[in-house]
């Protein structure tokens, strides 16, 4: 264990690092966690709409065309939210004005967006179809803009003029850059192969990566990275999302277009089976532990954590156990860390492949309790037995290592005890 902390520390934990600190995918993440609020909302009516118990299915169906719209409204314009974010975020990490490179940001999208035959704007593009050129074009305003910016090729304005006119003029000469060389590009391309850039992101980036985002061993090396990164001490959740949050938001929203179509879902992995489904009581499945801290415990220490944390594991917030039992740089707790979520990652996988449960389709808060989340992910009240069950089976994976670090513990108290003991009675005696 020794030689794999060494290895860890070396070569795994500095490049993570870098990783979680780096400022494009710190841009990404945000920008995409910004549109958070917006998916819960239209998940919120796409339950009341598209209800998984048939006779209120049937009693709803003359609504479900009004009720669509506030679906269509936040799910289907994931793309376009995104882009205005992720520039926002990154422009407000460079200390630029934020605002002008998120209104540049949109306009290049725009303008990169093919029109219909009828010459409308396809709703279509402005969800995740167009959520992967959305990230390239708000990282590629931004970084154009501070080029701009730091050469001072900028139009300066004079001393006392509104801070809102002189963004406005120092975003001219930038942003008709940017709006030009999106055009070309786009321009080019349709003269040379008869794609837009939405087309060939679609082909090289965005289809190539959710074949590999929606496969269970993508799902598998991303729970693993998140728990081995949690294990030394850093949130694991923010590294991992911050390159596969497009691609499991994208296979979201066409599993919500399939469920608005009366069709079947065509993915289990996306958002909610990776923010809920492995993740009861936080990573690791700590709830599970927590409960045995409290049941079990005969140590103080983890008698005392588990009474002092078991509320917030409930709601999926698993920092308390994890720094205070601790889990962090722990052998002995940090195998079933690893073990438990990636055997209920394949116990849930399995399930929902084989229709036991349904596939999971609705975004909820991530604090939203067991087994609650697991009924409104799926729409399925099988979907609350199913995370009852996985509790049941991380539980069982983290008694026996639980059993020996309780012993461990509580063999130490008892030595500190009567140190404790021993000198009292010696001080009585002088």
């Amino acid at each position: 264990m020794n030689g794999f902390n060494a290895f860890m520390e070396k070569y795994f934990m500095p490049v993570a690092g870098k990783l979680a600190e780096q400022r494009h995918l710190k841009a990404i993440r945000d920008g995409i966690i910004s549109t958070m609020p917006l998916l819960i909302i239209g998940s919120l009516f796409l339950i009341i709409s598209s209800p998984p118990v048939p006779a209120w299915s049937e009693f709803m169906s003359p609504y479900a065309p009004a009720l669509n719209i506030p679906v269509n409204a936040t799910f289907g314009l994931l793309g376009l939210v995104a882009v205005f974010s992720i520039a926002y975020s990154l422009a407000k990490s460079y200390g630029m004005d934020e605002l002008s490179s998120g209104v540049l940001s949109l306009a290049a999208f725009f303008v990169a967006t093919p029109l219909t035959e009828d010459g409308n704007i396809p709703l279509s593009l402005m969800g995740s179809q167009g959520l992967f050129i959305a990230i390239l074009i708000a990282l590629f305003t931004v970084e154009v803009y501070r080029f701009f910016e730091v050469r001072n090729i900028i139009i300066r304005m004079p001393e006392g003029v509104p801070p809102s006119v002189w963004r406005a003029f120092s975003a001219l000469i930038p942003g008709a850059a940017i709006i030009s060389i999106v055009w070309g590009l786009d321009l080019l391309l349709k003269s040379t192969s008869d794609l837009s850039l939405h087309g060939v992101v679609g082909a090289v980036l965005r289809e190539p990566l959710e074949m590999v985002g929606s496969s269970i061993w993508g799902a598998i090396i991303a729970i693993l990275l998140i728990h081995l990164l949690w294990a030394f001490g850093i949130h694991g959740i923010s590294v991992v999302a911050s390159i596969m949050a497009p691609i499991w938001y994208s296979l979201t929203e066409q599993n919500v277009a399939a469920q608005q179509a009366g069709e079947e879902l065509p993915y289990i992995i996306g958002q909610p089976f990776m923010a809920i489904w492995w993740a009861v009581g936080g990573c690791g499945m700590v709830l599970s532990l927590t409960i045995l801290f409290v049941w079990r415990a005969r140590s103080k220490h983890l008698k005392s954590l588990g009474k002092g944390s078991i509320w917030s594991s409930v709601f999926n917030i698993s920092e308390p156990v994890v720094f205070g039992a601790p889990i962090v740089m722990n052998p002995i707790l940090v195998i079933p860390f690893i073990l438990a979520p990636l055997v209920v990652g394949l116990l849930t996988y399995f399930a929902m492949s084989i229709g036991l449960v349904g596939k999971p389709y609705i975004i909820v808060p991530w604090t939203t309790p067991p087994p609650i989340s697991g009924i409104l992910t799926t729409g399925d009240w099988r979907g609350g037995v199913l995370m009852l069950v996985n509790i049941i089976v991380a539980l069982f994976i983290y008694y026996p290592f639980f059993r020996l670090y309780d012993k461990q513990l509580l063999q130490e108290e008892s030595t500190l005890d009567v140190a404790a003991a021993t000198k009292e009675e010696a001080g009585n005696k002088k």
